[in-house]
């Protein structure tokens, strides 16, 4: 049998597969904000994963990666998680399915995709949730989408990073021209329609790949954890950064390290942010929105330390030039992408300046997408071409 086939010639050989489509999610503002109980404004990329899939009557999930050009199989009664490789999302997935007792099925999958890997807009969140969602949709599950955004992330933090609900939320949640306003306490949604008019969403790519679970992604959480217990012994009804302003953040001071209370100070600056811009996009007020966007590089750059030269210099050359109103790093840090607003028109000469700029600085390459605000994880009907979002 082909060892990688695509998706075209797999479902020219079963027609009767099932296709399915996860995005990749992007986020506005308020980053490190959802494991704090804070507030994130996400939403859905129109770059994805796309799945098909049929059954097979065999006890494992075998898995066709076309990016990777490999296959995977994954036992179904005895899952093995090799940590250093991309086919520990499938293997997590199978073991949370498995403490839940949920029923599972043998299947056939192949994924393509044009997301990007390691750039910051969770790809591996994408294949996880549409592994999730698969499964959900062929074993029978009909869980609501609450119980899949859980299953989800509790998948991804058997791979040993210890994200929030914001990716995952984002993933199966969002709707096509609209961010999510999630208060990621309650669990609580707003979506907030973003204007297509005067502005565009745009990201660079800085071809700087991270792997969280080798970043120093767990220990900036730890920081935060470390601060909430502090000013708890203080006030026992703080159970999170959420629960913090400046005022009482600072009388933390003389027992913290300068370090954490950096680290809890973009956390609760970045929460105040995050509202603000919200009330920036319904006034469709590009100038504040941008400033906000800036103001949140530099709280991750100098308080929360996440971000690195080639991050830094995309930032900084995109707001040297005429039309951008606002630019940060988007994502965990450490590499990724660059989110920056900017005047639709401009948008052409921004890319190849930017890319020229960054390929004579660095001598590597950067993609530069205009980002369409798209719905979230979907099956797509084999038979009418049409989407159904469940």
């Amino acid at each position: 049998m082909e060892r990688t086939p695509s998706i075209t010639s797999f479902l020219a050989r079963r027609p009767l597969a099932t296709r399915y489509k996860a995005p990749g999610r992007i986020n506005i503002i308020g980053e490190h904000t959802d494991y704090n109980d804070g507030f994130v404004l996400p939403g859905a990329s129109h770059l994805h994963l796309t799945f098909a899939v049929e059954p097979t009557l065999s006890k494992e999930l075998q898995v066709h990666a076309c990016r990777y050009a490999e296959t995977v199989t994954v036992e179904l009664e005895d899952p093995t998680i090799r940590m250093d490789h991309w086919s520990r999302y499938v293997a997590a997935v199978v073991h949370t399915t498995r403490a839940h007792d949920l029923p599972l099925t043998g299947l056939e999958i192949i994924f393509e995709g044009n997301l990007p890997a390691g750039a910051g807009m969770s790809s591996s969140s994408a294949l996880t949730c549409g592994l999730i969602f698969i499964l959900n949709h062929q074993c029978g599950w009909q869980l609501p989408v609450d119980r899949l955004i859980k299953l989800a992330q509790e998948s991804e933090h058997r791979t040993g990073v210890r994200g929030g609900l914001m990716d995952q939320f984002a993933i199966f949640s969002a709707r096509r021209q609209q961010a999510l306003l999630l208060d990621c306490r309650s669990l609580e949604a707003q979506f907030v329609s973003i204007s297509q008019e005067g502005a565009t969403w745009c990201l660079v790519d800085s071809g700087v790949h991270h792997n969280l679970l080798d970043s120093p992604y767990n220990q900036r959480r730890e920081a935060c954890e470390r601060m909430v217990a502090l000013a708890a012994r203080k006030d026992p009804a703080i159970r999170a950064l959420r629960d913090l302003n400046l005022q009482t953040l600072h009388a933390l001071a003389p027992e913290a390290t300068p370090e954490d209370l950096a680290m809890a100070r973009h956390v609760v600056t970045e929460n105040d942010r995050v509202l603000q811009m919200v009330q920036a996009l319904q006034e469709e007020d590009w100038a504040v929105a941008g400033a906000l966007l800036l103001q949140s590089h530099q709280s991750l750059r100098d308080d929360y330390r996440v971000s690195c030269i080639e991050l830094d210099f995309l930032v900084d050359s995109l707001m040297a030039l005429p039309g951008v109103f606002g630019a940060r790093l988007m994502g965990a840090g450490f590499g990724g992408s660059v989110l920056f607003l900017t005047e639709p028109e401009r948008f052409t000469d921004i890319q190849t300046t930017i890319q020229s700029t960054y390929q004579q600085q660095f001598n590597r390459t950067c993609d530069v997408y205009c980002i369409e605000l798209d719905d979230g994880v979907q099956i797509i009907d084999h038979q009418q071409n049409v989407v159904i979002n469940e």
